[in-house]
């Protein structure tokens, strides 16, 4: 019997850290099973995403301004100040780089998030440190910060997500422009080195100030958005929709209860593998075991009107209707993405 539960209106996940090229699509999710990944790539509609999700989620959310805004610009709204920067703002997410003989790799388990006492404390130190330098470390409630800077470009930077897994030297920008970049950089690493209860977090990846220069406009409140995730930019939409970014539950049997909610989840590969030794795949499997396949299961019960899936800049749409297209061949997981 179906579920008495009025239906929300739209369950939206984002895989934020998944960013696989073909060949490695096929070698890191051979042996991995997906049973809610494959049932989307068999029913859903596919649409690709070349300016990335977090340009769709601000269109499909009702703030079409945002949607060439700096990322920095709209994660700043998530800031416990009501500071209006003048300086470039940076996203600035705690890693872990791995140095070897001839190149620096930063590992999927290695883009971190920190606790909201050691973000406090840290940004206290910086304050310290850094004085009259026109460096400021704002933490921010997903365990990143907000890095306010003087003299620095908004250059371009590669998100941290979309390099682990690799070399990072060809992500990096260069050139003269990038000079003061890459020495404040270099100095943050310097810094957190002499500070304790940072676990494995020795450098901050900066990014996200490149974009629009416009402010956003002032918060504008959603019907009914429901939002979970540790991710900066989701928590600065949330607020810029009148709402809050709350911490991604054990399971989704606690977030589909609101009828017409609009349900967003940022979900994280590096969050699975924190505690555990698993392997990429083996957290992709635990993600789709925990959210994935259980809201598929919620539209079949007449829980949620549509699901929508974004992983690898690729956007799958699912309702009720799409499982009648019985004529798709099912795919394998190393599929799905290459």
């Amino acid at each position: 019997m179906a579920s008495t539960i009025p239906p929300v209106r739209e369950i939206v996940m984002v895989i934020t850290d998944l960013y696989l090229a073909a060949e490695e699509g096929t070698a890191t999710l051979a042996d991995v099973r997906l049973g809610g990944i494959e049932q989307l790539a068999r029913f859903a509609t596919r649409t690709a995403l070349p300016s990335g999700w977090r340009s769709w989620l601000a269109q499909h959310l009702g703030r079409a301004e945002l949607a060439a805004a700096a990322p920095a610009a709209v994660a700043a709204a998530a800031a416990d100040d009501s500071v209006t920067a003048s300086r470039s703002q940076w996203i600035a997410t705690p890693v872990h780089l791995s140095a070897g003989l001839s190149r620096v790799h930063l590992d999927h388990r290695g883009i971190l998030r920190l606790a909201p006492q050691v973000c406090v404390r840290l940004a206290d130190s910086f304050a310290d440190t850094f004085a009259g330098s026109g460096l400021e470390l704002v933490p921010l409630p997903c365990g990143e910060f907000l890095l306010r800077a003087s003299g620095i470009e908004a250059l371009a930077v590669t998100e941290p997500e979309r390099c682990a897994g690799t070399d990072i030297s060809t992500a990096l920008p260069r050139g003269l422009a990038a000079a003061s970049l890459r020495r404040t950089a270099a100095e943050i690493e310097m810094w957190l080195h002499g500070q304790a209860g940072v676990g494995a977090t020795n450098a901050l990846w900066l990014w996200g100030a490149h974009g629009a220069a416009a402010a956003p406009a002032a918060p504008m409140a959603h019907a009914v958005l429901r939002a979970f995730g540790a991710d900066a930019y989701l928590d600065g939409l949330a607020r810029l929709l009148g709402a809050r970014c709350a911490p991604l539950p054990p399971d989704l049997a606690s977030v589909t209860s609101a009828a017409g909610a609009e349900v967003v989840l940022a979900l994280r590969v590096a969050g699975e593998l924190q505690d555990e030794m698993l392997n990429f795949g083996q957290g992709l499997e635990r993600l789709d075991a925990r959210f994935i396949a259980p809201a598929l299961a919620a539209l079949r019960a007449g829980e949620c009107a549509r699901v929508i899936l974004i992983a690898n800049d690729t956007l799958f749409s699912m309702s009720r209707r799409s499982t009648l297209r019985r004529w798709r061949r099912a795919r394998r997981a190393a599929a799905v993405f290459t």
